[in-house]
């Protein structure tokens, strides 16, 4: 498939390092946002090894066409998970690192999404958005119980907490999603320093200017991160839009 690409990470205004990752490898129809945590260099290295695992996994699975593209991707997650952990355990200063990944995987006219934590992968048509992925979260454990409104989960103290991480435990689960896919669908992931700064309206309003009328992801992940940034910066922030050109005969 073709695709038009725009990607962006940021720092944000009040941390002192970017423990978010990402990878963009357009050939392989794979896309990832990892978002870390843990200690002084965990998270910033637990991200950026789903970043380096994950790609590599599929790789050495795309010439394997009897291996089914959902084992593929979760096998690929699992597989960083475990490299994570392994080296947590090597080295005392990553102990109890982990990270979000949710990645994006484009096949055959279909896309299969794999998903452990609070980052984001969101779909958009024109003048529509849908978030597919579900938090692992606390706050969304307490929403779909109905404790609290969606208003509340906004300010909830505990809303930074994941209920599931790749790397911190020995294995993980990875829910996985998929859907067909058109030419000119729109598709961004995103860390929550996005999620949890720019309200839904705003990005869909910026996509749709941006993208779905503009055919410009760079422009618009620059848009996203820098209002992120003015309303407050409260996280390191990153973006990834994939816009769906077609396939790569058509």
């Amino acid at each position: 498939m073709r695709f038009s690409v725009g990607y962006a990470t940021d720092v944000g205004r009040k941390r002192a390092q970017n423990q978010d990752s990402f990878a963009a490898v357009p050939e392989l129809g794979l896309f990832i946002v990892a978002d870390g945590m843990g200690g002084h260099r965990g998270g910033e290295t637990a991200s950026a090894m789903v970043a380096d695992v994950v790609p590599a996994k599929m790789k050495a699975a795309a010439g394997n066409t009897k291996q089914d593209p959902h084992d593929a991707l979760a096998e690929s997650i699992k597989s960083a998970n475990a490299a994570i952990h392994k080296r947590a355990a090597q080295d005392p200063s990553l102990q109890g690192m982990g990270t979000t990944t949710t990645a994006l995987l484009f096949r055959n006219e279909s896309l299969i999404i794999g998903h452990v934590g609070d980052s984001r992968c969101y779909f958009f048509r024109p003048s529509s958005i849908w978030q597919i992925t579900r938090d692992h979260s606390l706050v969304q454990e307490k929403l779909r119980a109905g404790l609290i409104t969606r208003e509340q989960a906004k300010t909830d103290r505990m809303k930074n907490v994941i209920t599931r991480s790749v790397g911190y435990e020995p294995g993980v689960e990875v829910d996985l999603y998929d859907m067909p896919v058109l030419p000119g669908d729109v598709f961004l992931l995103c860390s929550d320093g996005l999620s949890g700064m720019v309200e839904d309206g705003q990005i869909l309003e910026t996509v749709q200017k941006c993208v779905i009328d503009g055919n410009d992801p760079k422009r618009a992940v620059d848009e996203l991160v820098d209002m992120a940034n003015r309303n407050g910066g409260d996280d390191n922030v990153t973006v990834v839009i994939i816009k769906v050109l077609g396939s790569n005969g058509g």
